[in-house]
């Protein structure tokens, strides 16, 4: 799933009109991060179904793990925060499309690590919380 979000954000940097790249990577790091809370039961409706005790013991393992890529929602602050962690790679592939052809192949491979990187980095982090999770689950 990331791959392809990935690869998707790169053939997009090949179209030649600019920030259209830029919107589209944000918009599929957003979708993405999404699917992988879905995925590993850390969207606010799966959190919301929990017991308040387990919910409490969630929100402390989000608010430790730093993953503010992990929140409790996909806000303007999250994606916010995205952009400040891939956006001096975001303005570099910017300025690498005003070089004809090689630019545009630079940005295509940029715009393709920052989508891939950021949804690595959140699966890794979701799969800390819920290793956690497990973890104090036993305990109890």
């Amino acid at each position: 799933m990331a791959r392809r979000r990935a690869l998707l954000a790169a053939a997009t940097s090949l179209i030649p009109v600019p920030g259209i790249d830029l919107a589209t990577d944000l918009a599929l790091m957003t979708k993405v991060i999404e699917r992988i809370n879905q995925h590993f039961g850390l969207s606010e409706a799966q959190i919301g179904q929990y017991s308040s005790q387990r919910q409490a013991l969630v929100y402390r393992l989000l608010a430790n793990a730093g993953g503010t890529l992990a929140a409790r929602l996909t806000t303007p602050l999250l994606v916010g925060r995205i952009v400040r962690l891939v956006g001096i790679r975001l303005t570099a592939m910017e300025a690498a499309r005003l070089v004809p052809v090689a630019g545009q192949i630079v940005a295509a491979g940029i715009g393709y690590w920052s989508v891939n990187t950021v949804a690595m980095r959140h699966i890794a982090h979701c799969e800390r919380i819920v290793a956690e999770l497990e973890m104090q689950g036993k305990a109890q």
